[in-house]
């Protein structure tokens, strides 16, 4: 079934944007991160109330992570940076230079470009993963987005979680809850909220589905942050609350900044929408 569309016009938006560009480049489901990535991933820094270029290279950590020596050597996170922008001139069959000039295309936009990015970006992102999933994945299942737990599970506890607390994406099949699924474009390794998420609200989906399943989707690059999460998966754990977690292309905080085997347990974009066949 079609995703059920937000209220939210810029993350709807978003989605039109990606709609066109997979059409136009006559894109699958294994360009999907890269039409996400031409999308949301940016080149620049907001500050002062607009974007600035900072370093030519994508920023996909907190800005005081990027530095330069006084010799003008790239730090570690500045030299991952750089890695990941080659990765995306390969994947554009692009000139190296030619990268930051084709990505942040949401950020470009009239409505969106004079606006603070970090909530934009999240839910951008929450809409992009669930069209992907409504697009290309098992077309019986019903996508929503931003539902209301107590409405989705009435009756239960779910502690100190807020009344008006939403599951990012829930997805049904014949109406009952098959997956829950939280989207962080990153997190800081102090607030992984997608954890406490997974434990208030799974016992509650598999009260009426034993085999309702947990992911968390993200585009966090970090090493010890990803590593956080994914020891609290059942790739790690059988008993995790948390499915696997999902990563935009497991690539970039992998192999291309020589993170060879570190993340073995990160699951692509591609494998997660391929995997809804399988939810029942």
């Amino acid at each position: 079934m079609p995703r059920q569309g937000t209220t939210d016009a810029n993350a709807e938006s978003a989605v039109r944007l990606f709609r066109a560009m997979l059409d136009e480049k006559a894109w699958g489901l294994d360009e999907a991160w890269l039409a996400i990535s031409k999308l949301l991933v940016t080149c620049e820094i907001w500050e002062g109330g607009q974007w600035k270029p900072f370093f030519e290279a994508p920023v996909l950590m907190e800005r005081n992570n990027y530095k330069l020596s006084k010799s003008g050597v790239a730090n570690r996170y500045l030299a991952d940076a750089q890695a990941i922008r080659q990765f995306l001139a390969s994947a554009l069959a692009v000139p190296d230079g030619e990268v930051c000039g084709q990505i942040g295309i949401f950020f470009q936009q009239p409505g969106v470009s004079r606006l603070q990015p970090n909530n934009l970006r999240g839910h951008a992102f929450r809409s992009l993963v669930a069209e992907t999933l409504a697009v290309f994945g098992d077309p019986e299942l019903d996508v929503q987005e931003e539902r209301r737990v107590h409405e989705l599970f009435p009756g239960w506890d779910f502690g100190n979680r807020s009344r008006d607390a939403r599951v990012d994406i829930t997805v049904l099949r014949h109406g009952r809850v098959v997956a829950m699924v939280t989207t962080r474009w990153t997190y800081r390794h102090d607030r992984v909220d997608m954890i406490d998420e997974a434990r208030a609200y799974l016992p509650a989906a598999r009260n009426g589905n034993r085999n309702a399943r947990f992911f968390g989707v993200t585009a966090e690059v970090g090493t010890a942050r990803l590593k956080k999460v994914i020891d609290e998966t059942v790739a790690v754990h059988p008993n995790a609350a948390i499915t696997r977690l999902v990563h935009l292309n497991p690539a970039m905080p992998g192999p291309v900044i020589g993170n060879n085997g570190t993340l073995a347990h990160l699951m692509s974009l591609t494998d997660f929408v391929q995997d809804s066949w399988t939810w029942k």
